[in-house]
């Protein structure tokens, strides 16, 4: 239980210090420029956001944070809104495992600071030990992200 704890009030440190620097950045902008959150499924169903290339999920199954290193739009001409992003980070359930992830995904602005995205996520779990007659304790998957934001 303690692991669950620290992780929680690292994840939450780790988003103060980002919106902190962010918004000496922007000290004549609204100091949430940039911010999106709202709502989707992550980590089961979750509150997620982003602030600069940061993403966080924080939801029912446990808590997650990416930096996102590749952002492109696609520059179709029926398609004007729709980015591809790539990125890294790591995650950890409330049940004790935890593990690295590759989100790959796409995010569409489809309304005035709005958008949706989707993502499907390569990850590589550890698995919690409590369980001895488990010889699996890493094992690769695949999940998956969708949500709807709302930008400040």
């Amino acid at each position: 239980m303690r692991i669950f704890k620290t992780v929680a009030l690292s994840f939450i440190c780790a988003l103060m210090s980002v919106a902190t620097a962010h918004a000496a950045e922007n000290t004549e902008k609204n100091a949430l420029s940039g911010m999106r959150l709202g709502f989707g499924f992550d980590q089961g169903f979750s509150v997620v956001g982003t602030l600069g290339n940061f993403y966080g999920a924080l939801g029912d199954d446990g808590v997650a944070v990416d930096y996102i290193f590749i952002k492109k739009p696609l520059n179709e001409a029926n398609i004007k809104n729709l980015h591809l992003f790539v990125g890294a980070g790591g995650y950890a359930e409330w049940d004790g495992d935890w593990g690295a992830r590759l989100p790959i995904g796409a995010e569409l602005y489809f309304a005035k600071n709005l958008d949706v995205y989707a993502a499907a996520i390569p990850r590589l779990r550890v698995n919690n030990d409590d369980d001895k007659n488990r010889d699996d304790d890493l094992d690769f998957g695949l999940d998956f992200a969708i949500g709807i934001r709302y930008q400040f």
